[in-house]
C-alpha cells in the first residue's frame, strides 16, 4: 500500500461535530508510536578458496596457450628464414632436376673417363647425342620411352681398361622419377625376352652372343650400359665390375651432382 499526501480533504464530521483522522499512521494524542524495526543487514557471500584441482587446471591451461604462441611464433620466423636463405638442389634418387643433358658434361672427349676404383681410364670412342631416344634402343623399348616422355639421349662407345671389352653407355632424359621407376620395372621382361634392347655403338659391336646389359633408374634419367667382348662370353665378374663403375659410379655422379638453382 502506497503512502502520500491525499488530494482532497481526507476527513469527515462525527455526531458530535469532531473529526476522525483518517491518514494512517498518525497517532492520537495520548500515545506513542511502535518503535521501528531494525535495519535488516545485509550478509555477505562467503567466498570459497580454489580447491588445488582448479588451481591445477587453470596453470595447465596457461601452459597450453603459452606453448600455442611459441610455436606460432616459431613457425613465422621459421617460414621467413626459409624465404630468404638461398635456394641449393641435390639430385638423389627420385628427385627431378630441372636442367637438359649435356654430352661433353657426361662424356668428355679429351681424356676419357675415370670411375673412382677402376683399373684405368675408359677411353671414349665414339659419342652420340639426339632428341630421338628410339635411336638408341631397339625393338619396343624405343616406343616405351616414347610414352614416358623421354626428350633426350646421351650416349658413348668405351673402350674399357680391361682387355677385350667395349662398352656403350649412356643416359635417357625421362619425364620424372615416377616414370624412369616405371621403365626400369618394364625393361626386363622386353629385355630377357628378346623384345628389345640397347643399340651399341659403333653398331658392328653387337654380335650373334647376346651382351650383358644392365639398367638404373636414377631421378628422371634412365642409365643403361652394353658390354660386350671379343669373344662373345661378356658374363663374368670383370663385365658386373663395369656396370658398377660405369652406372653407378661414372653416370650417376656426373647427372646427379649438387646444383645450385638460379
Amino acid at each position: 500500500m502506497r503512502y502520500g499526501t491525499p488530494s482532497r480533504p481526507a476527513h469527515r464530521a462525527t455526531a458530535d461535530g469532531g473529526l476522525v483522522l483518517l491518514a494512517r499512521g498518525v497517532a492520537p494524542a495520548g500515545q506513542h508510536r511502535p518503535a521501528p524495526s531494525p535495519p535488516r543487514v545485509r550478509r555477505r557471500a562467503r567466498v570459497e578458496p580454489l580447491r588445488p584441482f582448479q588451481l591445477l587446471t587453470r596453470g595447465l591451461a596457461a601452459l597450453i596457450l603459452v606453448a600455442l604462441l611459441g610455436m606460432f611464433g616459431f613457425l613465422v620466423f621459421a617460414d621467413r628464414f626459409r624465404d630468404r636463405a638461398p635456394a641449393t638442389t641435390l639430385a638423389p634418387a627420385g628427385v627431378s632436376q630441372p636442367r637438359t643433358l649435356s654430352l661433353g658434361e657426361v662424356f668428355p672427349a679429351d681424356d676419357g673417363i675415370r670411375p673412382a676404383g677402376a683399373a684405368g681410364p675408359y677411353a671414349v670412342d665414339l659419342r652420340h647425342m639426339s632428341a630421338d631416344c628410339a635411336e638408341a634402343t631397339t625393338g619396343e623399348i624405343g616406343a616405351l620411352l616414347e610414352r614416358y616422355g623421354c626428350t633426350e639421349v646421351v650416349r658413348a662407345g668405351l673402350i674399357a681398361p680391361y682387355p677385350g671389352y667395349r662398352v656403350t653407355a649412356g643416359a635417357f632424359n625421362l619425364a620424372d622419377p615416377a616414370g624412369a621407376a616405371e621403365v626400369e620395372d618394364l625393361l626386363r621382361g622386353l629385355v630377357e625376352g628378346g623384345d628389345g634392347g640397347f643399340a651399341t655403338l659403333p653398331a658392328s659391336e653387337a654380335g650373334t652372343t647376346p651382351p650383358q646389359v644392365g639398367w638404373h633408374a636414377r631421378g628422371h634419367y634412365l642409365l643403361y650400359c652394353v658390354i660386350t667382348r671379343a669373344d662373345g662370353l661378356p658374363d663374368d665378374e670383370v663385365a658386373t665390375r663395369i656396370t658398377a663403375e660405369i652406372i653407378d659410379t661414372h653416370l650417376a655422379e656426373s647427372l646427379l651432382r649438387p646444383v645450385a638453382a638460379g
